[in-house]
């Protein structure tokens, strides 16, 4: 368990079919989890959030979990170190067995998530780690 959400690796195989996700989805809306196997999140707080948010614009989809002012970069598996995250108070979420709940989730620890750079404006792609990410979070 994180919080008040079930850890998906208990819940049992992907959903494949949209019967299976309407039965699922008509008991849980929007329990969606992201399982970070194909791609990195970093986790940090409002002061290094807002300030990469500005600096990166629409080139990283990016999340917001209101309780607690957590902000999301979805990056490239690999590309930032997670001393780096850890020195702004983050955390670096990264392989299959690490996961978050998915925007439009709403929890009692993250309050509704929601997208403030949606995948879409990326083509589905995390960011390609650039030099903002140097300039916001300390060394």
């Amino acid at each position: 368990m994180r919080g008040d959400c079930v850890d998906p690796h208990l819940a049992g195989p992907v959903v494949r079919s949209v019967r299976h996700a309407d039965a699922i989805w008509s008991e849980h809306p929007w329990d969606i989890a992201l399982i970070t196997d194909a791609y990195d999140v970093v986790d940090v707080p409002a002061q290094y959030g807002a300030l990469l948010n500005q600096l990166l614009k629409a080139t990283c989809p990016t999340a917001m979990a209101p309780a607690g002012r957590r902000w999301w970069f979805f990056v490239v598996a690999g590309s930032v170190p997670a001393a780096k995250v850890a020195a702004a108070g983050g955390v670096l979420r990264s392989g299959p067995a690490e996961w978050l709940p998915a925007p439009g989730t709403s929890t009692e620890t993250t309050g509704r998530i929601r997208w403030l750079v949606h995948p879409h404006v990326t083509r589905w792609r995390p960011y390609q780690r650039r030099d903002p990410i140097d300039l916001v979070l300390p060394a």
